[in-house]
């Protein structure tokens, strides 16, 4: 009784073709021919091919992280929370469902990468470390996302574009020093800037203080999402 919600949501969550297209499919090919991606040094640099994977990342999670606002729309969650059950624990479960499948993503990605596109170890497992805070404050902000828009549809085509855009101005696209200035520091109020700023750093430097300087900013922001989206009624 204690796990029904996650279970659920696990089963839910990653066994849809969408959900297995993103988080899967999509970023193992974009690892496989990662060399012919990377635009700006096809040889040496790796960086190209892992912000693309981070941006497949931040779509999957949302994917992940949709049962909340499908229990909300459904009107499901009236029913959940008429039983033992609180809304932490309804927010737990599905934050615990949606991680899990990301966490080992992640690290099979970079598997992956040190086999198919020539990764470091040392760059693999930092890579794999950033994905995973990459996740979580992606499925927090997918929370939050619930709680505002009350049409699946529309939320769906607006997020899309939020994250395109985020992700541009966060340096996943654009290298963070071709931004203009006040571009930058816009991009740093957003979780894919400093993603982008942590595999940065780890290719340049490796395990550096600006390195989990990235990692803690995006521990902060899943934390700040997941107090709000916990708050915040989405009933």
């Amino acid at each position: 009784m204690v796990l029904t919600i996650f279970k659920y949501a696990l089963r839910r969550g990653f066994w849809n073709p969408i959900s297995l297209s993103i988080n899967c499919a999509l970023p193992l090919a974009v690892l496989l021919f990662g060399g012919r991606i990377n635009i700006v040094n096809i040889d040496a640099s790796p960086t190209a091919s892992s912000y693309t994977v981070a941006l497949f990342i931040m779509y999957g999670a949302f994917v992940m992280a949709r049962s909340i606002q499908v229990d909300k729309l459904d009107g499901v969650i009236v029913r959940i929370l008429a039983g033992p059950i609180t809304m932490r624990d309804y927010l737990v479960q599905n934050f615990l469902a949606a991680m899990i499948p990301m966490v080992f993503l992640s690290f099979a990605l970079g598997v992956v990468g040190m086999i198919a596109s020539g990764w470091h170890f040392t760059f693999a497992l930092g890579a794999a470390l950033c994905y995973v805070f990459l996740a979580a404050t992606s499925i927090g902000l997918s929370f939050v996302w619930s709680c505002v828009f009350k049409n699946r549809e529309m939320s769906s085509a607006v997020h899309g574009v939020f994250i395109t855009m985020v992700a541009t101005i966060g340096g996943m696209i654009i290298p963070l020093t071709l931004l203009p200035d006040a571009i930058f520091y816009l991009g740093a109020l957003f979780p894919a800037h400093w993603a982008a700023r942590s595999i940065g750093a780890l290719y340049e430097h490796g395990f550096s203080v600006e390195y989990w300087l990235g990692i803690a900013a995006m521990f902060l922001f899943s934390a700040a999402y997941l107090l709000y989206g916990g708050k915040r009624g989405i009933i």
